[in-house]
């Protein structure tokens, strides 16, 4: 089950949600992981409340009188429904920062004429989510679609930020929206979200479905990429071209960053959807395969209702543990009292 403890911050809950008592508190990871995501987090007031989480964690270890220190110290609501635990990881790709024959699908930096919109400055009772695209004559009008960026839409704008050898470890980053390039010299470079088209995400996995080559409904990322690899180059673009959502980057050194701009930690971050968790939430998680403190510091466009994804790192065994990760458990929300 996951218990979510709110930071400090003045919210009204959305979504159906129900006051609970909170489970005994064990956690399987050090203390100190969830301090650094703790300090990390924000806004400020989300980092007194994990102030204050910490100084009970800190006073017991006994999961039952951490459990009771947290009934008194928080209101704690869990969401209704089941939540789905998911998980992502950041993936290392090998690129170089010039194009050639082999290196040529590019890792776009943001476009200058790319505006967000959050309809929420606007009306703060408005249910509508953050929006994308360029204004044309005064109105914001569609970005080009993932095919059309493919086919071209921007090229010769300058906006390539490094090269790659394989489109499918390109698609693999603008899902897990965050990475590490190793260069031919065997730097790596952080490469970081910088913004999407605005366009609706659209899981591939539909496409493979109707394919033959992946079951209808799921599909693991080791299973998506053998189903892609397996395609030939047109079939392959036009199935990657049914997520018409497309990621931009920036590169940057350290971490990888989330949605509020703290630096992840692996383990103890998840992405939620911010219209049922406020941002910089405390969570707890209960699972088949974990127990332990999260913070809430990253949204997705996959990540609606009672879903979170655990961040678990960057390489190859967050990839496959990422890959196997698909469990029920609970969230619950705590409001300081």
């Amino acid at each position: 089950m996951l218990l979510a403890g709110c930071a400090a911050l003045r919210w009204r809950p959305r979504g159906p949600l129900v006051p609970v008592d909170p489970p005994a508190l064990e956690d399987d990871l050090d203390l100190a992981s969830l301090r650094t995501a703790l300090e990390r987090n924000r806004p400020a007031a989300a980092r007194s409340a994990g102030e204050r989480l910490l100084a009970i964690l800190t006073a017991t270890t006994d999961p039952r009188a951490r459990r009771d220190a947290v009934a008194d110290a928080f209101r704690v609501m869990r969401v209704r429904d089941p939540v789905l635990l998911t998980a992502y990881y950041e993936p290392e790709l090998t690129a170089r920062l010039a194009a050639d024959d082999t290196f040529r699908h590019p890792l776009y930096a943001r476009p200058p004429d790319l505006v967000d919109v959050d309809p929420r400055e606007l009306d703060r009772d408005c249910r509508c989510r953050r929006a994308a695209g360029r204004l044309a004559g005064g109105r914001l009008t569609p970005y080009p679609t993932r095919g059309e960026i493919d086919a071209g839409a921007l090229a010769g704008r300058g906006l390539e930020l490094a090269w790659a050898a394989d489109p499918i470890d390109v698609f693999v980053l603008h899902v897990q929206g965050s990475g590490l390039l190793r260069l031919e010299d065997g730097r790596l470079l952080g490469i970081r979200y910088a913004g999407t088209n605005g366009r609706p995400f659209r899981s591939i996995v539909h496409a493979l479905a109707a394919r033959g080559l992946v079951p209808e409904g799921r599909g693991t990322m080791p299973e998506i990429r053998r189903a892609l690899a397996s395609l030939a180059p047109e079939e392959q673009a036009a199935v990657l071209a049914t997520d018409e959502r497309y990621t931009f980057f920036r590169l940057a050194d350290g971490g990888a960053v989330g949605s509020l701009g703290a630096e992840l930690t692996p383990g103890r971050s998840i992405a939620t959807d911010p219209q049922l968790v406020p941002p910089g939430t405390v969570a707890y998680l209960a699972s088949p395969s974990a127990r332990r403190f999260v913070v809430s510091q990253d949204t997705g466009a996959a990540i609606r209702g009672a879903h979170a994804d655990l961040f678990l790192g960057p390489g190859a065994d967050a990839e496959a543990r990422a890959g196997r990760m698909r469990e029920r458990g609970g969230l619950y929300l705590l409001t300081p009292r």
